[in-house]
């Protein structure tokens, strides 16, 4: 059977079109069990966090969809169309556990404390009740960590390096939980009480949210770039030079941004932690994670 591109298109993007579809029907149903999405988005009052929520289980999707199509295509099209669909299908399983997982571990480590509005801290009550924007984009950040070790997986062993994949989706995983600790040392302040998951539970903070999805999009994009160069075999905890160089990246960005941030102080008066962490200014956590995003940005291409 020899298919057109039309074809390619008409039956890829119909599995694509598919898994959000099957993903909207696990986050009604399994995700978001006892609220009603359908109400938050179409409702009389449309809840924008929930979007953003569900956003960003569609923006990793997304990005799954272009990480399994842009893989060298098998030797008939039947047959990559059913790799396609059974990786789609398992990495959608996959994810639907992971933001389980991490809705059940925020809740242990919230325990008993609650928000500031005197209700018990939970990913959906927040989403769902208090309309909490910050949890929006803070999940968001969440699925791209997870989908980005998702896309370094081989469920199917086609490439013969399941191991090696399988140490390339733990290790992208860890670094998604080093950056965001990074980011609460030196972009808020690490207290035992100030940190980001306070800044996007507790107190409802967009801007710090925004700004750690800039950088969380910037160091993924940088390490997948960086994997791609690896020899076969390699793997991310058999590369300690790996890791050096995403460290010494980060440093980079961070100063660029101190510089930035001095050059603001002198001139306009203004501090850049003052304004994300305490006035939760909105418009400077945009530009904050543009800024962070555009600097990584910058990095990737060069190493290409």
């Amino acid at each position: 059977m020899i298919e057109t591109p039309l074809q390619s298109f008409a039956a890829f993007g119909g599995l694509s079109l598919l898994s959000l579809l099957v993903w909207w029907a696990i986050y009604e149903w399994v995700l978001t069990r006892g609220y009603s999405a359908r109400e938050a988005i179409f409702g009389r009052r449309p809840n924008v966090a929930v979007a953003l929520d569900m956003a960003g289980g569609f923006l990793a999707l997304g990005i799954l969809n272009y990480a399994i199509l842009a893989s060298p295509p098998l030797d008939a099209f039947l047959r990559d169309l059913e790799a396609t669909g059974l990786t789609l299908l398992g990495t959608i399983v996959l994810l639907a556990l992971l933001r389980l997982l991490i809705g059940g571990g925020l809740r242990l480590w919230f325990g008993r404390r609650r928000d500031r509005q005197g209700q018990l801290v939970s990913i959906n009550n927040e989403l769902f009740v208090q309309r909490n924007l910050a949890t929006g984009i803070f999940s968001t950040a969440l699925y791209l960590i997870l989908v980005a070790g998702l896309i370094e997986e081989d469920l199917l062993n086609l490439d013969g390096l399941r191991i090696e994949a399988t140490w390339n989706m733990l290790g992208v995983w860890l670094l998604g939980a080093v950056v965001v600790l990074l980011h609460s040392w030196f972009y808020l302040g690490f207290f035992t009480r100030d940190h980001v998951l306070r800044q996007c539970f507790h107190e409802n903070n967009p801007s710090a949210a925004t700004s750690l999805l800039g950088l969380v999009a910037g160091v993924l994009m940088l390490n997948h770039a960086m994997l791609l160069r690896s020899e076969p075999g390699e793997h991310l905890f058999s590369q300690p030079g790996h890791w050096g160089f995403l460290l010494a990246a980060f440093v980079f960005v961070l100063v660029l941004r101190g510089v930035l941030q001095l050059i603001l102080l002198a001139v306009a008066g203004v501090s850049l932690r003052h304004e994300l962490k305490f006035r939760a200014n909105p418009a400077w956590g945009i530009l904050d994670g543009g800024l962070i995003f555009s600097l990584f940005l910058i990095l990737t291409v060069l190493l290409a």
